[in-house]
């Protein structure tokens, strides 16, 4: 092999390594890429935990209104005085707003 052909060959080589070598750090399957999986992965599970807190506490309100040995009088007159904005005629009300 000539010279000339023997450096197109390393040119040619070199190109080809840094062509991969970039496409292994900023391609779609790079490392850039997967780091940013990474975060979003750190992200949708602390939204799974939220959400997963939010339903306890929803059937814990759940369990508290449903009719049966739990029932909780107390707690559906709270919910019912928020929701319907609503008291008792003899009662005072102070409004914080």
């Amino acid at each position: 092999m000539s010279k000339q052909g023997s450096a197109l060959l390393s040119v040619g080589l070199g190109a080809a390594i840094l062509y991969l070598g970039a496409q292994a750090v900023t391609g779609r399957q790079g490392l850039v890429a997967y780091v940013d999986l990474q975060a979003q992965e750190r992200v949708l599970e602390q939204r799974v935990a939220d959400l997963s807190d939010e339903e306890t506490r929803l059937q814990a309100r759940a369990e508290r209104l449903q009719a049966g040995e739990n029932f909780d009088n107390d707690y559906l007159d709270e919910r019912a005085r928020i929701t319907l904005a609503a008291g008792d005629p003899d009662e005072i009300v102070f409004d914080l707003n």
